[in-house]
């Protein structure tokens, strides 16, 4: 396994170590014409990422010569933001509005490229699951006080990256639950940004991906504890889940109070 990747560039080798040691993927090069380009597959066949030499005059870029660059799926909602880092371009010779192009050459740090690489694998592994939602959602979703304080950053930034484990886009609305020893609904959050790439792994705590959350309201502990919740059928929060019609009613009734 590559071993501190932050302290890396990426090159070719690199990504193609990663892949193996990450998915156990050996490269594919089905082009005579085009020895030296790679295909990453996952196991459902479709492409992940393709490793291939382009002339840099095709990128944009003002010096000659050629380059290893990395295709990679991208999630078309957070194209802008992705594009706008250094070494990142719009796809050569694919979808523009579905890849991306990553430079090999040493501009870009192996953790960033590995994060879209991951990005990549789970978005061409994703099965089926016909149109996607475009109309916005609430949910509840649980926050552990033991890893953060979260009001600190909420209420000082107005905004905070949150692990993204569920089906959100932006403009869902997100009730924020602190478990214990808070116990209570404490913040109302709009989705602003999904799919960011994001290396965490510390105490317990792992993330890959992250979306931007915007603060909307923030309600005192008292308001809506777990023993009230209760009342509108949520026994528990442990993970992303959706909220109960008279639940949502009561909560934005208080949200118009508090709003920030």
């Amino acid at each position: 396994m590559i071993t501190d990747q932050k302290k890396r560039f990426a090159d070719r080798a690199a990504v193609l170590e990663f892949a193996a040691a990450q998915y156990g993927t050996a490269p594919d090069y089905p082009w005579a014409r085009s020895p030296e380009s790679a295909v990453l597959r996952c196991k459902n066949g479709k492409w992940y990422g393709l490793v291939m030499p382009v002339g840099r005059e095709k990128l944009g870029l003002p010096t000659d010569g050629v380059s290893d660059v990395l295709n990679v799926k991208c999630d078309p909602l957070m194209l802008g933001s992705v594009l706008m880092q250094k070494g990142f371009f719009p796809a050569y010779h694919m979808n523009k509005s579905s890849w991306i192009s990553i430079l090999l050459d040493g501009t870009v740090p192996l953790d960033r490229v590995t994060a879209a690489l991951q990005m990549s694998y789970a978005l061409a592994s994703a099965k089926g699951t016909g149109k996607k939602r475009t109309q916005p959602k609430c949910w509840l979703i649980p926050a552990n006080p033991k890893y953060e304080d979260i009001s600190v950053p909420l209420l000082r930034d107005r905004e905070i990256l949150w692990k993204q484990s569920g089906a959100f886009i932006p403009g869902d609305t997100v009730y924020i639950y602190e478990g214990k020893p808070i116990g209570a609904v404490t913040f109302a959050c709009e989705v602003t940004e999904i799919g960011i790439p994001y290396r965490y792994h510390q105490g317990g705590l792992h993330m890959e991906t992250v979306m931007r959350l915007k603060l909307l309201a923030a309600y005192p502990q008292e308001q809506f504890p777990l023993e009230r919740l209760r009342d509108y059928g949520v026994a528990s929060v442990r993970g992303p889940r959706g909220v109960p019609e008279d639940l949502l009613a009561a909560l934005q009734g208080a949200a118009a109070d508090t709003f920030l």
